[in-house]
């Protein structure tokens, strides 16, 4: 019965929870001042931070069965479990959506790919080593600052972290269960790589000539990515997705028909069959559902004008640093604010009371880190980028 008591008290605050929300975006908004940059999607920059917001969500209904049992499992609610795979489907198939238009788009042109490789390491590397920092630092203070395992082991499981490979039983310094430090959230990060360097032999299918070596090396790289992580390949039916996607957008196949109000209507119904029939949002069926809701937001349909506001694109663009610092934050509260055994004795409505609170930390942390960090970075990746195109 816990679980069905836990998903009604949800309900109820959840109002409370998007009053935090909106609450806590408009006075960051006020605080940290940053620009609304300038998309050719503006919904979907929208769509992301909502989509950050679910993950947080999702990780949070996780932690609440974690200090009752300790164990650390996926949600049994359908809605719970959406929040987190069917957001990360989304995520997948925005990156293989804007990649796949960006080949397309170069048809006719000589890509240059380290400029495009070195353009990812500085969108991604800064604000998730950023991120390792601090759970280094973390993990430093649990364990005294003493080595507690052999020097090599330590070198591994640091470097496993630097490169995104963070699973369970990869613990730093021995701390047991070092992954609860981030909630694990970045084991969606090696399939971005993944999806970066196999680009040169996707390519290929564009028609868009690519150097052998090129493509030989990146596919290496790609292939080492998948089996150093233990990929699975479920995990890519998403990117394929957002791949059709892009060959939909760039034809015009519906022209502005999506936009139309009826099918913000057809996608929020499609969201909740896929929430109320399926258990997972990793299945056939829940990523084609994904698919074709990505397609209507991509073709101009905001939602109501909701995705496409300031509001949302400005929440949208700290989307990376949501994703990267909920985990941590979670972990800060429940262990050095709260205590775990303080945290075991909450009752749901002290719980989501807690999570509510938390928002206008994550919200307020978030956005310092993207305008210091993420976006200085994304600036100085763009002049790189220019200044390769105009040597090449």
């Amino acid at each position: 019965m816990f679980p069905q008591k836990m998903i009604l008290t949800f309900s109820i605050y959840s109002i409370l929870i998007a009053f935090a929300l909106i609450f806590s975006v408009l006075l960051t908004n006020k605080l940290v001042k940053i620009e609304v940059l300038d998309v050719r999607y503006p919904e979907i920059d929208g769509l992301r931070g909502y989509l950050a917001f679910f993950v947080f969500l999702h990780h949070s209904y996780i932690w609440r069965f974690f200090l009752q049992s300790g164990e650390w499992n996926e949600p049994i609610s359908n809605l719970f479990n959406h929040f987190g795979q069917t957001t990360v489907a989304f995520f997948f198939v925005i990156t293989a959506f804007l990649f796949t238009l960006k080949l397309i788009n170069s048809k006719n042109k000589e890509i240059n790919w380290s400029a495009y490789i070195s353009a990812r390491l500085y969108r991604l590397f800064p604000m998730y080593l950023f991120s390792v920092g601090i759970i280094f630092f973390i993990a430093g203070y649990l364990t005294n600052f003493k080595s507690k395992v052999p020097f090599s082991e330590n070198i591994v499981t640091i470097l496993s972290w630097i490169f995104f490979n963070v699973k369970k039983g990869l613990n730093i310094n021995g701390l047991e269960d070092s992954f609860l430090l981030n909630a694990g959230i970045t084991w969606t990060l090696p399939y971005e790589w993944v999806f970066y360097f196999l680009l040169p032999l996707i390519a290929l299918f564009f028609k868009i000539k690519v150097n052998y070596k090129i493509i030989l090396s990146f596919t290496v790289v790609a292939a080492l990515i998948m089996i150093i992580n233990g990929s699975s390949l479920r995990h890519f039916f998403p990117f394929l997705g957002g791949i059709i996607a892009a060959l939909v957008i760039k034809k015009n196949i519906f022209g502005t028909v999506l936009k139309q109000k009826k099918y913000t209507f057809l996608a929020i119904s499609l969201l909740v069959c896929s929430v109320y029939f399926f258990d997972s949002g990793r299945r056939p069926i829940p990523i084609i559902i994904t698919s074709i809701v990505f397609i209507i937001i991509a073709s101009g349909n905001s939602f109501f004008g909701i995705l496409s506001s300031a509001f949302s694109r400005k929440f949208g663009q700290i989307t990376y640093s949501i994703y990267l610092l909920h985990g941590i934050l979670l972990f800060v509260i429940f262990y050095f604010v709260i205590g775990f055994e303080e945290a075991k004795k909450m009752t749901d409505n002290e719980f989501w009371s807690v999570i509510a609170l938390s928002v206008f930390p994550l919200i307020f942390i978030s956005q310092l880190t993207f305008k210091y960090i993420e976006h200085p970075l994304m600036e100085l990746a763009k002049v790189k980028l220019k200044s390769s195109s105009v040597k090449s």
